[in-house]
């Protein structure tokens, strides 16, 4: 019995499909919903670090590399409170554009090296989410990460704090050292998310129809008008 069971978890992790439950079903709103990453080096002064989600409904992309993002970096992010909030105000927080991090050519927004922590904020609508079926999160990271939706916790990596929320310098004494992908940094680049290094995560989730108070610091403009506007 014991052989079974550790045959499934392994075939599972080979996958790349995170199998965590969490106690809360994370809710999807028809708008202003958001998603929340935090990204943590294995150490200070380690030579790379990123962070890039793609978040799908039903195949239909909502987040992705090239994305608009609220972002903030350690020391800066040291001891605020709220932040993985869907209300949480961000307006004081950078705007970027998703994945964020630096080394490795593969950030569009890059960030001083020998960070510890980086957290970043996506806004984004989610039509018709009353009648999606599955959604999906795919992560290019380095080295750990835990991410949210709408104030809920639903993916978390090997070695990421168990904290929830995690301390800005949680892995400051040294965590999991993992690569990336380290494709070249694209809006997006389709390559890689079918790199072996992707962890993909199906989301635990529920439609509510009352949406949440809208963030002061939303970004105005979308992933998909942006990548309109490059067409």
């Amino acid at each position: 019995m014991k052989k079974v069971v550790m045959f499934l978890l392994v075939s599972l992790l080979s996958l790349g499909l995170a199998c965590i439950t969490y106690a809360a079903k994370a809710p999807l709103y028809n708008q202003n919903n958001v998603l929340v990453g935090a990204n943590f080096n294995d150490a200070p002064g380690s030579s790379d670090m990123t962070l890039i989600f793609r978040l799908t409904a039903d195949g239909k992309i909502l987040v992705d590399e090239g994305s608009p993002v609220k972002y903030i970096t350690s020391p800066d992010n040291a001891d605020i409170v709220g932040w993985t909030q869907a209300n949480y105000d961000d307006s004081a927080w950078k705007d970027g554009i998703s994945g964020v991090g630096f080394a490795d050519n593969d950030d569009n927004t890059t960030v001083p090296t020998g960070l510890v922590s980086i957290w970043t904020r996506y806004y984004f609508d989610a039509p018709n989410a009353d009648s999606v079926k599955e959604l999906i999160l795919l992560a290019d990271y380095d080295d750990q990460y835990v991410a949210w939706l709408n104030g809920v916790k639903i993916a978390a990596s090997a070695g990421a704090p168990a904290e929830d929320p995690p301390a800005w310098n949680a892995t400051e004494a040294g965590g999991v050292n993992r690569g990336s992908a380290e494709l070249p940094a694209g809006k997006p680049n389709e390559a890689r998310w079918s790199a072996a290094q992707i962890e993909k995560v199906v989301v635990d989730f529920e439609f509510v129809s009352a949406s949440p108070v809208e963030a002061k610091g939303k970004i105005t403009a979308t992933w998909a008008s942006l990548k309109k506007a490059d067409d």
